[in-house]
């Protein structure tokens, strides 16, 4: 039997079984999809994880040395809000509600931090002279006086954000961002 005949016979096979072919088509496009939805949940799940220890670690520096620096941001990047629909089976309500407040007291941290930065550098910063005094980077001791309402809001926002790298919710973050390309399934 020749090679023209065997694939006479392959071609003869799959046209009086189509449906075994449909069968097998669906269930490897299955798969595919499956694998790729897995690999965005644990790429999503290794940078959320990274957010949440810089943030952290920010914060933290924030209350050991009483100063932000003006040039770095608390949450450089958000990726919670777009995949929070990826983690909504996995996470329990309060897993979920920790981690959404968590990113919104740090964007919140953020965003005043940029307002009080904008308001100091306003007087510095005059587009038709050019630039010749230092302009302050950091708010802390030496920034604002302690009395500051600035530095008071600051202080409450920093203290109302609390670590979650090490709770059961980033446990699971980490769980997730750790799986293999095998487990499709899980």
């Amino acid at each position: 039997m020749g090679i023209l005949e065997k694939l006479a016979s392959l071609v003869s096979f799959i046209d009086n079984h189509q449906w075994l072919v449909t069968i097998f088509v669906g269930l490897f496009a299955v798969l595919i999809y499956w694998r790729q939805r897995n690999d965005t949940k644990r790429d999503a799940a290794k940078l959320i994880l990274q957010e949440i220890r810089y943030a952290d670690q920010k914060v933290r520096n924030y209350r050991t040395y009483d100063s932000y620096n003006f040039t770095e941001k608390i949450l450089p990047t958000n990726s919670w809000h777009k995949n929070i629909n990826l983690f909504i089976r996995v996470l329990t309500e309060s897993e979920l509600d920790l981690i959404s407040k968590f990113f919104s007291s740090a964007t919140y941290l953020d965003e005043v931090i940029k307002s009080i930065s904008d308001s100091r550098n306003e007087p510095f910063i005059q587009t038709d002279t050019p630039q010749t005094e230092d302009i302050p980077v950091a708010i802390g001791t030496g920034g604002l006086s302690t009395s500051d309402p600035a530095k008071k809001l600051i202080e409450a926002i920093s203290k109302d954000i609390e670590s979650i790298y090490n709770t059961p919710a980033a446990d699971k973050l980490r769980r997730i961002s750790e799986k293999k390309w095998y487990n499709i399934l899980f």
